[in-house]
Formats: C-alpha cells, structure tokens, sequence
C-alpha cells in the first residue's frame, strides 16, 4: 500500500518499506530532512486500509510494490529502502526493478535484521498460532499513538481501522518469515544500530554471502527502537546523505550492467 508524503522535486524518488509488522511512521520527519526536491513515498503492507487484498507471501508482495511504484514513477530513476527485516523485501523490489532494465540507487537498509527465532518456524496454520499472532500483532499496533503529521494510514483507535491493519501485518510476518534470502550483488547502504553493528560485521555473518557488493555502512549510537524514536531526526539526516552521496554510484551500476550485456 503506497502512501505518498511528498511528490514534488526533481530528484529520484525515494520508496520506504516497512518492517515486519511496523507501519512507517517516521515519514514526515524523513520528508523534511529530505527536502522539498526530494518526492518520497512509504510502502505500507498491502490491506492497511482494508482495501487491498491482505499478502502473505514474498512474491505477492514483491509485485504488488513494484506495480505501485510504476503507478506513479513509470520510468526514470529511483531509490529503494526498507526498515528492519523489511529490508528484504525491498531488496527484492529493487532486484525486480533492476531485472525490468530500471536505473535503481543503492538499496538503503535501516537496521536489518534477519533472525526471526521461533516466530519464523511456528506452525502458522495452527488456530492456536494463528491467534496468538493477530493477538500480539493487534496489541503491538493498537498502543502506537495516532500520527500527528497524518502520514499513518489507519487510525489504532477506531476499531474496524486497527482489525484491518492487524491482518495486514500478521501477513507482512508470513510473507517475511517465509522468505528465503538470496544474494544481492548491487550496492546497498545500511543504517546499522550500535548493538547489532557488532552481529552486523562478525566474520560469520550471514550479511557477507547476502550483500556480496559494494556496501556503504553508518553506524549509530542507539538501539533498534531509539532509531525511530529518539534518534529519527538524526537518521533522516543519514538518510539524505546517503541518498545524496548515492547518485555517481548507482550510476556506474547502470552503466555496468549496460556493458555487461
């Protein structure tokens, strides 16, 4: 579900996906950092509003984004992001822009994650497990205040708005726990919180083998939560500059890619 928050400027449009369950609720912040030149859209899972069909598998997911960004940047360059596990999904929107000849910019990752834990092996077919996940799932978005800047689509006190974008996320889960990563080879550059840097650059991290490319890294001094909450001013200025700094890099991919064959 494509939410736009600023669609003026000339500069490559930036998409942010949201994490696992997380609706992006930073987005006004971002946009004022970004500045006015600088369209930005959040992607929020498909069914927020009760009107798209829920998704609860990668690929579903993956070319139901892809369609909504065509919808509104049919051509011309662009910028992919995603939060937390998110990520991986826009890993894959970007892969899938890319293979339809787009001119894509380092895939942005804030804070990923890929370690799901038991949540990823339970038995989502059991009624049990079923609804203890929209439970938990509910619960988590229904203490979430109301936006004050109206750039979260649903409101967690009205009731039929929170049910409706409790399945929406509850299928972001299935779609995120189900999916097996494969390697990346383009650029990609991550936002990465001082208690997962470490996990982050280990020698065995999984992250070597996912993003084999060239990788622009920005360590943070605040967990995962403060990210978004006390540090997100500071984050949407490590936003615009990496976006700024992305511009000859994703250029030099095209270009390769164009040799290449």
């Amino acid at each position: 579900m494509l939410v736009p928050i600023s669609t003026s400027g000339t500069k490559p449009p930036l998409f942010l996906v949201h994490g696992m369950i997380e609706h992006v609720s930073s987005a006004t912040p971002f946009a004022h950092a970004l500045g006015p030149d600088r369209p930005f859209y959040t992607i929020h899972p498909n069914g927020t509003d009760g009107r798209d069909p829920v998704i609860d598998n990668m690929a579903d997911m993956v070319r139901a984004y892809v369609e909504q960004i065509r919808g509104v940047r049919p051509t011309r360059p662009v910028h992919i992001g995603g939060f937390c596990v998110g990520g991986l999904a826009a890993i894959e929107v970007g892969r899938a822009l890319q293979q339809e000849g787009r001119l894509v910019g380092p895939v942005i990752l804030a804070d990923p994650f890929l370690s799901l834990g038991p949540l990823g092996r339970a038995d989502h077919r059991n009624p049990l497990v079923a609804d203890a996940l929209y439970r938990s799932v509910r619960e988590r978005l229904s203490k979430r205040p109301p936006s004050s800047h109206n750039d979260t689509p649903f409101d967690p006190r009205d009731p039929q708005q929170l049910h409706a974008a409790t399945l929406a996320g509850v299928g972001s889960i299935l779609a995120l726990c189900r999916h097996v990563p494969q390697p990346f080879s383009g650029p990609t550059q991550v936002i990465v919180s001082a208690l997962r840097a470490a996990q982050f650059f280990h020698p065995t991290s999984p992250w070597h083998s996912l993003l084999p490319g060239p990788r622009m890294v920005h360590v943070v001094p605040w967990d995962h939560r403060e990210i978004f909450g006390s540090g997100v001013e500071h984050i949407a200025r490590v936003l615009k500059f990496l976006l700024e700094e992305s511009g000859g890099w994703g250029a030099v991919d095209a270009h390769q890619r164009g040799t290449n064959g």
